[in-house]
């Protein structure tokens, strides 16, 4: 009873994906053409964060395309992970220097965090992996660089309007 259950909530959420973009990505995969399936799928997790299963779609073609470390990254999320997916993601995690902070950000997770509490991550995985999970469930806080860059960007649109000011009032004064 509690298999349907599953099922029919799994149904459930892959009904919000466009059926006919999920059909396109399939031909795709049996046409061999792996580039363009990912470009949808990419797409697909951009708009559907929350759809899990798309990234693990996109992780079996970039295995598919022999790109382990890639494939890693999409399939870090999958519960139930495979040896070929636990290999992949172990290159993943080693491909970022077994740093929490970058596997966080090269994940760009921007689903719904509750889905993440509920995928119960094997404790016996990856070491680095209860901390990225740690991580993943953090509120999001700005890094120095981001604040950087937003103060960055307001002085130059500052001076932008001042040297603007400048220029008209010097150009007006030169014709009266």
């Amino acid at each position: 009873m509690e298999d349907g259950t599953n099922k029919s909530n799994e149904v459930s959420h892959i009904e919000k994906v466009p059926a006919n973009t999920l059909l396109k990505i399939e031909e795709d995969i049996k046409k061999n053409d792996l580039g363009k399936a990912r470009d949808r799928l990419h797409g697909l997790i951009a708009t559907y964060p929350d759809e899990l299963e798309l990234r693990r779609k996109l992780g079996d073609i970039y295995y598919e395309l022999k790109y382990p470390s890639m494939a890693g990254r999409y399939w870090y999320l999958e519960k139930n992970k495979t040896p070929e997916m636990q290999h992949a993601c172990i290159e993943f995690e080693k491909s970022m220097g077994n740093n929490p902070f970058q596997i966080v950000r090269a994940l760009k997770f921007k689903g719904d965090k509750e889905i993440l509490k509920n995928l119960e991550f094997s404790d016996n995985f990856s070491p680095v992996q209860k901390k990225v999970t740690e991580k993943l469930l953090e509120e999001p806080e700005d890094s120095v660089i981001d604040k950087l860059l937003v103060v960055g960007c307001l002085s130059v649109i500052f001076g932008t309007i001042v040297f603007a000011f400048i220029g008209v009032y010097s150009f007006v004064k030169w014709i009266l």
